[in-house]
């Protein structure tokens, strides 16, 4: 798996009916329990938190889906007694609503509103600003387009957490989507994103492009890397 393919994945489909694509968004919530996708970020995000208190540090999560990982980031930030606030977009109406229901249930505070983040402008005022899994339903143009504005618009840090692209990842997640989840969607889905994911000196050269110099990326198991830029001060 030398190259990256992307390829149209059924996710990002705006004909999938609203059921079925709850049913995907729940198995890729899984998914994200399962490789412990909050646990890098956290890291971060509490070193930041504790950095600037009492000062609340605000975060915004871009194209979050379910909303799964800021529901489990803010439990984690009310655990520690962090003031963190918490806000997340996504374009899609159905995502949202699942967001805000998962948030309701947990008992978290998140502001959930609706936004495209390729074409509208990211509002101003957040600390940092996370993106999971979505790189890999880019072009190289979107995403260098996407960092570009992210990094105008965060004061202090960017978090990326995406897939890794290798033959060992592929297996695995053929094998995760279809052992944690009974969405079509999700096991087409899986696999697909690992083969239009990115290698670290991939990655690396977009965010050069777009920018965003003195970035790290740093690998994270199972099948995931992180990448960390600071808004240089």
């Amino acid at each position: 798996m030398k190259t990256r393919q992307l390829t149209s994945e059924r996710m990002d489909d705006p004909l999938i009916p609203p059921d079925e694509h709850k049913i995907a968004l729940a198995g890729l919530a899984r998914l994200n329990r399962w490789s412990r996708g909050d646990a890098g970020l956290w890291q971060h995000l509490q070193s930041e938190a504790r950095r600037i208190t009492p000062q609340p540090l605000r975060v915004l999560d871009i194209a979050t889906g379910s909303g799964d990982l800021p529901v489990r980031l803010a439990r984690r930030a009310r655990a520690a007694k962090l003031p963190i606030h918490f806000s997340a977009c996504d374009c899609s109406s159905t995502a949202l609503e699942t967001a805000v229901q998962a948030a309701a249930k947990s008992q978290v505070a998140i502001e959930f509103f609706q936004l495209d983040a390729l074409e509208d402008p990211i509002p101003p005022g957040f600390d940092v600003i996370t993106v999971s899994l979505f790189l890999h339903h880019l072009s190289n143009e979107q995403i260098v387009k996407l960092l570009a504005k992210l990094a105008q618009a965060t004061s202090r840090m960017i978090l990326v957490n995406d897939l890794s692209r290798s033959w060992w990842n592929y297996g695995a997640i053929f094998l995760a989507t279809r052992l944690l989840s009974r969405s079509a969607v999700v096991h087409f889905d899986g696999p697909v994103s690992v083969r239009a994911a990115f290698t670290k000196p991939e990655l690396l050269d977009l965010a050069d492009q777009a920018g965003l110099k003195c970035a790290t990326v740093q690998a994270r198991f199972p099948a995931r890397w992180l990448m960390t830029w600071r808004h240089p001060k």
